[in-house]
């Protein structure tokens, strides 16, 4: 079954529009306070992150399928609005037993008056609002974009890697991040007869999952081997 819907998934990787899941509050009004203060924000482009700090009571499992509701119903269609703003972009999961937790960001290179407008979307987006107030995410950090902190495409690369390694990387993890949310967003919209969206992205993540175990060995991992020519390298895990 995994085989028969990768196929079908890939087939539909082009069919970006599919990933409006709901809507993005974005008035006009919101739009032209955005536009008045844009006048006093820096030139250039830099990367933003937005990241969403997720609940992890003590003794529960990690809520994993929080962070692919956040990936289908906010940032799928917030992208889908303001791709003109974005130049490259990711997504970036962590789940460490630490201070800092468990956070979903969405981390995206652009300028600080495209910045602006997604995050007026994500602020006002009634998802994020729903989960807030729910508790489910417990905070949500956006960047000041008054000033530009990293303007090159580097900047948020591993700084042990080679310069080279740290300009492209990018490129690379942008393309599995878009692979990610366009499996989350064809495996949500076959999932729309599941009530509440929690209960619908648990099971959305959980069918990624099982993709990801039966297909990412051929699909991934042996596709980018077959990029570099298939010469061996070291894993260290």
């Amino acid at each position: 079954m995994f085989y028969k819907l990768f196929v079908t998934v890939m087939l539909a990787f082009s069919l970006w529009g599919c990933a409006s899941l709901s809507p993005v509050v974005d008035s006009s009004e919101t739009r032209a306070q955005d536009q008045m203060q844009s006048g006093v924000l820096p030139e250039g482009e830099g990367w933003w992150y937005a990241r969403f700090h997720i609940d992890r009571p003590e003794g529960e499992d990690t809520r994993w399928h929080i962070g692919t509701l956040i990936g289908g119903e906010v940032i799928a269609p917030i992208f889908d609005e303001y791709y003109q703003d974005v130049l490259i972009w990711r997504v970036h999961r962590r789940a460490s037993r630490d201070a800092y937790g468990h956070v979903f960001s969405f981390i995206f290179y652009s300028t600080p008056q495209g910045a602006q407008r997604i995050y007026n979307a994500i602020e006002n987006h009634t998802v994020v609002k729903s989960l807030l107030d729910s508790g489910r995410v417990t905070r949500l950090s956006l960047d000041d974009v008054a000033t530009i902190k990293r303007p090159n495409i580097e900047d948020t690369s591993d700084k042990n890697w080679p310069v080279s390694v740290q300009k492209t990387w990018p490129a690379l993890i942008m393309g599995a991040s878009r692979m990610w949310l366009d499996l989350v967003s064809v495996l949500a919209a076959d999932e729309s007869g599941i009530g509440g969206l929690e209960a619908k992205y648990k099971k959305v993540h959980d069918d990624v999952t099982g993709i990801w175990r039966e297909e990412g060995q051929h699909a991934v991992l042996h596709h980018l081997n077959a990029v570099y020519a298939y010469q061996p390298l070291l894993i260290r895990y």
